[in-house]
């Protein structure tokens, strides 16, 4: 697990807060060049060229190349509201999945949010996984303060817990997967009771596993591009012995009552930890309700049947 900072600058700022950074982390310092960052000297009127052509240039970027769990952080200017093409190119040219970005921007005064949701986004569509965002004033800063505004942004970096996340796209085929394996678990707690009332609610819970699956593929086709063919390893088929079973039932349905716990949980901690995508978050927490109503009904169903059992 390796931490690499990446910068795009054409006036120079961006890169003397780097390399405070990269200092401050030691770790190997990457530029971003395209045909404009040789012309210091006319950077406003280079700006406004390459964000109107969306110029990519030549991204001068040997040997970069992330693992799993590997830390990015990704330093850049802020154009008054224009996005960076060699920067956006970068990040739509890389795999970032399981990755940690941290973006850091240098402004003049003030600015920068929608620059940073833009790039987020395109992050989380790579499979990265946004660590933390950065805004500096840079103005009237000599080139000892950047180096040292950047060494504080570094330092912060390094305290954060390095890990191995999983991306947007594997978090939303893992659900896939759950899913699938509820509404299977349902389908054979139908066979376990003659119960017509049970059986009906089983059934309704059934559908709405199937309904909660197909959000999830519309959201990983919109991520990921593709619909995902879920491939986990498929329930065992009911034995004979457990049809009509009390106690296989029971079992059946404490095994529901975890699973819809486990669920709604997990959406919720989605939607927290990705709070730049409003689509992700709406239907995490859509789905998280719905899966927490469940829940209240698999597990009112397993008390009042545990209650009737133990007076039998």
């Amino acid at each position: 697990m390796t931490t690499k900072t990446v910068f795009y600058s054409i006036a120079g700022r961006s890169r003397m807060v780097a390399e405070g950074a990269a200092a401050a982390l030691d770790a190997p310092l990457f530029g971003l060049t395209d045909r404009f960052t040789a012309h210091p000297a006319g950077w406003k009127r280079a700006a406004r060229r390459a964000v109107r052509g969306f110029d990519l240039g030549v991204l001068n970027t040997p040997g970069v190349s992330f693992d799993r769990g590997d830390r990015l952080v990704l330093v850049l200017p802020y154009w008054n509201g224009a996005v960076v093409p060699a920067v956006s190119g970068f990040v739509r040219s890389v795999e970032l999945t399981g990755v940690t970005v941290f973006l850091v921007i240098t402004r003049r005064l003030s600015g920068g949010d929608e620059l940073i949701s833009q790039l987020e986004d395109d992050i989380v569509r790579q499979g990265g996984t946004i660590g933390g965002a950065f805004s500096l004033r840079t103005l009237w800063r000599t080139s000892q303060h950047l180096r040292s505004l950047g060494s504080r942004v570094g330092q912060r970096i390094g305290q954060e817990v390095q890990g191995a996340p999983f991306s947007l796209q594997e978090l939303l085929e893992d659900a896939i997967e759950d899913e699938g394996e509820a509404r299977a678990r349902y389908l054979q707690l139908i066979e376990m009771t003659p119960d017509r009332r049970l059986r009906a609610t089983f059934s309704s819970l059934a559908a709405g596993k199937v309904a909660h699956a197909q959000e999830l593929q519309q959201l990983h086709r919109a991520y990921a591009g593709i619909v995902y063919e879920p491939h986990r390893e498929a329930i065992a088929s009911l034995k004979p012995e457990q049809a009509l079973v009390y106690s296989a039932l029971l079992q059946g349905l404490s095994v529901a009552v975890e699973a819809e716990r486990k669920a709604f949980m997990g959406y919720q901690a989605i939607a927290a930890r990705y709070p730049s995508q409003p689509d992700v978050v709406r239907h995490m927490l859509a789905l998280s309700r719905s899966d927490l109503r469940h829940f209240r009904d698999v597990k009112g169903k397993y008390n009042v049947l545990s209650r009737h059992r133990s007076t039998h």
